[in-house]
């Protein structure tokens, strides 16, 4: 009976799946339109109700570290675990890295603006003496407050 019953259940989502009436459905299964109405009904709210099933986001939840990542010694573990010595190529890390055609000569930056310290002074006004009395008071600020620090330390 049991059989029966799924089968003309599957019968009437078939024939409503491939645009039959509900009506002429009803004749064909020799049924009322009301229990045609009421099957193909549950089976669209059994249908909404259904999981969607998303295989990658059931796998990655099984992730222990979905989380928080791995301690870094968990991680290096894990990496000495899976890879052998020489395994990885360590020259593939650096082929993105730019190699210039030919060599870079360093650059002498001492005559850009702001790194002058002489040509500042000229061009603000300011005495050579006033400087090195603001350098000075600035390390001994620097000190009391290395001092200081010492001494909270200690306490």
């Amino acid at each position: 009976m049991r059989n029966e019953t799924s089968d003309a259940i599957s019968d009437i989502l078939f024939m409503n799946s491939l645009g039959f009436s509900e009506e002429n459905i009803a004749k064909l299964k020799h049924m009322s339109v009301i229990d045609v109405k009421d099957i193909i009904n549950s089976n669209k709210v059994s249908f909404s109700n259904k999981k969607k099933q998303n295989t990658i986001q059931d796998l990655g939840n099984q992730n222990k570290w979905k989380d928080s990542p791995p301690s870094p010694i968990e991680a290096q573990d894990i990496g000495q675990e899976t890879w052998k010595d020489g395994e990885i190529n360590q020259q593939e890390y650096y082929e993105t890295m730019t190699k210039p055609s030919k060599e870079i000569t360093r650059v002498d930056r001492s005559d850009r603006i702001g790194e002058d310290f002489d040509l500042e002074l000229k061009l603000n006004n300011v005495d050579n003496e006033d400087v090195v009395k603001k350098i000075n008071s600035r390390e001994e600020w620097k000190e009391m407050m290395e001092e200081l620090d010492g001494f909270l330390d200690d306490s």
